[in-house]
C-alpha cells in the first residue's frame, strides 16, 4: 500500500470518528441538560457555574473514554461498520449515564440535579455525580476490552 493510500484512509478514519465524537458529545450534553434543572448551557457558558462545569466535563471524559474504546474495538472493520458500532456504543453510554444519574437521584434525599446545581461550592454531591459519569465511561471502555 503506498503512502498516498495510507494518508487517504487515515484522513477518512480521522474525519469520520472525529465528527462522530463531536456529535456524541453534543448529544451527551443535550441529554444532561434534560435531566438537570435549568439551562445547563447557560450555567456552563454564561454563568460559569462551577458545579455545572464539573458535571459537564466529567460527562465529556466518560463519553470520550467509551468512544475511544469503541474506536479501538473497531480496528480492522470496514470504516462504515466501525463508525456505526462506535455510534451505538456512544449512545448506549449516554443512556447508561442518564439512567445512573436518575437512579442516584431517586435514591438520595432531595432532587440531585437541584442539589448539584443550586450552589457553587463544589460540594461532595457534585463530585459523586462526576465520578459516576467517569465510572460509566470506564466500565464501557473495559467491556470493549480497551484495558
Amino acid at each position: 500500500m503506498d503512502s498516498t493510500t495510507v494518508l487517504r484512509d487515515n484522513l477518512a478514519d480521522l474525519t469520520s470518528y472525529g465528527l462522530l465524537t463531536v456529535g456524541l458529545l453534543i448529544l451527551g450534553f443535550a441529554v444532561l441538560d434534560v435531566i438537570t434543572p435549568g439551562s445547563l448551557r447557560t450555567m456552563v457558558w454564561r454563568e460559569g457555574h462551577r458545579n455545572a462545569v464539573v458535571l459537564a466535563v466529567s460527562q465529556v471524559l466518560g463519553v470520550t473514554l467509551a468512544v475511544a474504546a469503541g474506536i479501538a474495538a473497531s480496528v480492522g472493520l470496514e470504516l462504515w461498520r466501525g463508525v456505526l458500532y462506535t455510534f451505538v456504543y456512544g449512545v448506549v453510554t449516554i443512556a447508561l449515564m442518564a439512567f445512573a444519574f436518575v437512579l442516584v437521584d431517586l435514591l438520595t434525599p432531595g432532587r440531585l440535579g437541584s442539589v448539584l446545581l443550586e450552589d457553587d461550592d463544589h460540594g461532595p454531591a457534585v463530585w459523586m455525580g462526576a465520578a459516576l459519569f467517569v465510572a460509566v465511561g470506564l466500565a464501557v471502555a473495559a467491556s470493549l476490552s480497551l484495558f
